[in-house]
C-alpha cells in the first residue's frame, strides 16, 4: 500500500504536466483555425481577444507581490494548524475547535465545486470567443465534471481492490485491542473526547474482534479519499492564483479578499481531514500534504506574474484552458465532498449516529453554514 502511494504521488506531477501540454496544443490549434476560417470568425477573435488583456499601467507590481505572501500565509496555516496540534501536544486545541473545523471545511469544500467551479467553467466554455464545437453542445462543463468524477471512482476502486488483497494477507496477524476503532492517538483525540470512545469501544469491543481488518482498510480508504480530494483542489488552486495575478483595481483588491477567506476555510478543512490520517507521529507525509496545498495557489500566483505581459485571460486559449481545468475540479470535489465526506461522515460512521441529538445538529449547521458563507463569497470571487 505504501508503495501504491508513493507510485500515486510521484505519477500526479507526469499526468499533470502531460494533461496541461495536450489541452494547451488542443486549444492553440483551435485558435488558430478559428482566426484563419473565415474573415468573420477572425473579426470575431479579434473582438474578444485585444492581445494584452492586462493594462500595465495600471498594473501594481510589488501589491500583486505581496498578495502572494499573503495567500501563502493564509492558505499555509489554515493547512497546518490542525497537523501541528495532532502531532505537538503543547500546541493542542480542544476537540471542538476540530469538530467545527471538519464539518465546516466540509460545507466549505462542497460549495467550492458547486458555487465557484461549475459556474466558473460554464462561464468560461460558452464564451462567444471560442469555436462552434464548444457551441454545439453547450453542456461541455457537465460532461467533463461527470468524466472527471466517474476516473476518480474507478481509480478509487481499483486502489481499494488492490488493498484489500493486503488487508487478506495480514488479517491473521492483526492484534485486536480495546482502541482498535480509533486510527492512532491523534485521530481519536481529535474525533471524540474519552469518555465518548470509551463508551463506544465497550459497547462495540465483540464487533471488532469480528471484523479485524475494518480499521486498516478505512485507514487506507481515508489515504486515497484525502489524495483525491487535494488532487481536485489543487487543479482549481492554479486557476485561481493566476487570476489573482492579472486582476487589477477594485477587481484585485475584492478578489484577494474573498481568497483570503476562501483559502483559510478550506485549508482548515483539508487540514483537519490530514491530521485525522492514521500516519505514525515521526511521518512527514502528513507535512507535504499540508505544504502541497499552502503552495499551490501561491505558485499560481507566480505563473501568472511571470506571463503578464504577454498572458491575456479572454483569449480563446486561456478560455479553454481554465474552462477545463474548473471543470475537472468541480468533478473531483463533488465526487470528493459527496461520497467521501459528507456520506462517509453522516450516512456510514456508527459513531456519528450513536452521538446525542445536539451533536448531530450542531455538525448538520456547521455543514451547511461552510457551504452558506462560500456562496456568499461567490459573488465577490
Amino acid at each position: 500500500m505504501i508503495y501504491y502511494i508513493k507510485s500515486l504521488k510521484s505519477s500526479k506531477l507526469f499526468i499533470l504536466v502531460t494533461f496541461l501540454s495536450t489541452i494547451f496544443d488542443v486549444a492553440n490549434t483551435q485558435d488558430a483555425n478559428t482566426t484563419d476560417s473565415n474573415a468573420q470568425g477572425a473579426q470575431a477573435t479579434v473582438a474578444c481577444s485585444s492581445g494584452n488583456g492586462i493594462d500595465i499601467r495600471t498594473y501594481n507590481l510589488g501589491l500583486h507581490i505581496g498578495a502572494l505572501f499573503i495567500i501563502l500565509l493564509t492558505s499555509s496555516l489554515g493547512a497546518f494548524l490542525p497537523v501541528i496540534s495532532a502531532n505537538f501536544p503543547s500546541f493542542r486545541v480542544p476537540n471542538s475547535v476540530f469538530f467545527f473545523c471538519k464539518h465546516f471545511g466540509t460545507g466549505v469544500i462542497t460549495a467550492t465545486a458547486f458555487i465557484h467551479m461549475l459556474p466558473s467553467s460554464f462561464e468560461m466554455l460558452s464564451n462567444e470567443c471560442l469555436p462552434d464545437v464548444w457551441h454545439n453542445y453547450s453542456a461541455w462543463p457537465g460532461a467533463i465534471a461527470m468524466m472527471a468524477a466517474s476516473t476518480i471512482f474507478f481509480i478509487e476502486y481499483i486502489a481499494l481492490k488492490y488493498t484489500d488483497c493486503d488487508d487478506h494477507d495480514i488479517k491473521d496477524n492483526l492484534p485486536v485491542h480495546k482502541n482498535e476503532l480509533g486510527s492512532s492517538t491523534a485521530s481519536s483525540s481529535l474525533e471524540a473526547n474519552t469518555s465518548d470512545n470509551k463508551d463506544f469501544e465497550h459497547s462495540h469491543h465483540d464487533h471488532a474482534h469480528a471484523h479485524g481488518t475494518l480499521v486498516l482498510l478505512t485507514s487506507k480508504a481515508q489515504t486515497i479519499a484525502i489524495i483525491i480530494l487535494e488532487m481536485g483542489i489543487c487543479f482549481h488552486s492554479v486557476i485561481i492564483g493566476m487570476a489573482l495575478s492579472v486582476s487589477t483595481g477594485s477587481d484585485f483588491i475584492s478578489l484577494l479578499v474573498a481568497l483570503v477567506f476562501h483559502q483559510m476555510f478550506e485549508g482548515l478543512g483539508l487540514g483537519s481531514r490530514i491530521a485525522l490520517l492514521d500516519y505514525s507521529k515521526d511521518s512527514i507525509r502528513p507535512w507535504l500534504m499540508s505544504l502541497a496545498y499552502g503552495t499551490t495557489t501561491p505558485i499560481g500566483i507566480a505563473i501568472g506574474l511571470g506571463v503578464r505581459q504577454t498572458y491575456d485571460p479572454e483569449s480563446v486559449t486561456a478560455l479553454i484552458v481554465q474552462g477545463v481545468l474548473d471543470s475537472i475540479s468541480a468533478g473531483i470535489l463533488l465526487y470528493a465532498a459527496l461520497v467521501e465526506l459528507i456520506a462517509n461522515d453522516f450516512i456510514y460512521d456508527p459513531k456519528f449516529r450513536k452521538k446525542p441529538t445536539k451533536y448531530q445538529a450542531s455538525a448538520f449547521i456547521l455543514l451547511l453554514l461552510g457551504a452558506g458563507i462560500m456562496a456568499l463569497i461567490g459573488y465577490w470571487a
